[in-house]
């Protein structure tokens, strides 16, 4: 039965997504504030990653549980335990370990607010309207990230004591009770929807996923700071093998299984998660390789304005792009998407030691312009057809891939450029000169993984001619 009053429904989910949103990029530089005024530096890599963590590894089992327990009572849980989460952090006392323990707290908590908001969409949006719904949900993320460090930005210069994050801290934990009355007020579950149960839940899963997934997020992260040959890294991959290996196993028998191989060994899964893997990781890492060229030209300034250029196209190509899922056949628009950041791409090809923002800026955009549109049109593939007791699961899933991209695409492609730009400057080339020739030869890479993602989107499944069939 068609629920005719979706978007009004919509509403506390959309003020949970933009909270979540405002607050991640209002806290942003809170981990280095910390690790500064604790003096303790060389934490500030775990106090970054305990987040990251909970928020990605958690994600799948978050949703299945969502599932059981219904949308309502895991979207009120997961917002409550997220600014719980962000209320004890303002009164940790200095205590690496605690804050590592509230950290991940609030990582988990985010975790199982986005899973609930995308199986809204799915189940409650009727399907020719879903991209729109996908849309909403993205720009709303991509617009407060744009505001959020912007506003913590102020706040912690006005303020300009040692303490000031905790004021941060605090501002946050105001917006997400206010949010949380207002969700709790407005939120409802759908009553013609089947009701899931806890019985028989995959516990035994849900630990190998969290080992597994966890030990995979922290391998990009410690590969890029201690070598991809270090103890911490090594481990790390060795623990996701063993808790891929386990947990294969374990899901066999699982009479509900927190990762559901049917749905994950779909073309509409795997092909748009192997395109993210190939391109999206390529937003964050084009972002981090001009602001580092900014420094070494000595343009860092424009190079940040750049910076805020390329969020403000990824906000432009969600909301123009995403959408056109719904009227065209998503993999024709997902491959015009790219199409823009391998004009980005080849943009950074033109830019030199004389760049300013035009050049510096529209390669960013381009790039930001294509990518934002396809998170939003690849969310629409890998979710068509879910049925609807496994929304909440099969949207944590993707969530976790997803999430995943960036911290490999800057794991690759920020040292290529790093190591190339040190290896030109130790042969003699001047710093501004080795910068731009290292630059140039990460973009034809980033072109070629462009074309190839462009190639697969073509093999994607005609999902709206399925629709209307």
């Amino acid at each position: 039965m068609e629920n005719k009053n979706y978007m009004k429904g919509f509403v506390p989910y959309a003020i949970a997504a933009a909270v979540l949103s405002l607050c991640g990029g209002f806290t942003a530089s809170v981990p280095t504030a910390i690790s500064s005024a604790w003096n303790a530096d060389s934490s500030l890599t775990f106090i970054t990653l305990a987040y990251s963590l909970a928020a990605a590894a958690m994600a799948p089992i978050m949703g299945k549980l969502g599932g059981a327990i219904g949308r309502r009572k895991m979207l009120l849980a997961a917002m409550g335990l997220y600014t719980v989460g962000q209320a004890l952090i303002a009164i940790c006392p200095a205590n690496i370990p605690l804050l590592l323990v509230f950290r991940f707290m609030v990582g988990i908590g985010a975790a199982g607010i986005a899973p609930v908001i995308m199986a809204y969409i799915m189940m409650e949006f009727p399907p020719e309207k879903m991209g729109q719904g996908f849309t909403i949900y993205m720009a709303l993320s991509c617009g407060m990230v744009i505001f959020g460090p912007t506003l913590g930005g102020i706040v912690m210069a006005l303020i300009g004591t040692a303490d000031a994050w905790r004021i941060i801290m605090w501002i946050c934990v105001a917006l997400c009770v206010i949010s949380f009355v207002l969700c709790a007020a407005m939120v409802r579950d759908n009553p013609n929807l089947p009701k899931g149960s806890m019985k028989g839940f995959d516990w035994a899963g849900a630990v190998f996923v969290l080992i597994m997934f966890g030990a995979l997020v922290c391998v990009p992260t410690f590969g890029q700071q201690s070598g991809w040959v270090s103890s911490s890294t090594l481990i790390s991959v060795a623990a996701a093998v063993v808790g891929l290996i386990i947990l294969v196993f374990v899901e066999k028998k699982a009479a509900s299984p927190i990762l559901n191989g049917k749905f994950i060994f779909r073309k509409n899964f795997i092909l748009p998660v192997l395109v993210l893997f190939l391109t999206q990781g390529l937003m964050t890492a084009c972002l981090t390789e001009i602001i580092r060229f900014g420094y070494a030209i000595e343009k860092a300034t424009i190079a940040s304005v750049a910076m805020s250029i390329e969020y403000v196209g990824m906000a432009i190509g969600t909301i123009v792009l995403g959408p056109m899922s719904d009227k065209k056949e998503p993999k024709v628009v997902a491959a015009i998407a790219l199409v823009f950041v391998a004009i980005g791409s080849a943009i950074m090809l033109l830019i030199n030691e004389t760049a300013g923002i035009l050049s510096m800026g529209g390669a960013l955009f381009f790039v930001g312009l294509g990518l934002g549109g396809n998170v939003t049109i690849f969310m629409k593939v890998a979710l068509f057809g879910v049925a609807p007791t496994e929304s909440s699961s099969a949207s944590g899933t993707f969530n976790v891939f997803k999430d995943m991209c960036a911290p490999f695409g800057v794991a690759i492609f920020v040292p290529m450029f790093v190591t190339g730009m040190g290896a030109k400057a130790a042969a003699g080339m001047a710093v501004p000169a080795a910068a731009t020739s290292a630059l140039h030869s990460v973009a034809i890479v980033q072109l070629v993984c462009v074309a190839v993602g462009i190639v697969i989107c073509f093999l994607l499944p005609s999902v709206r001619a399925k629709k209307e069939a």
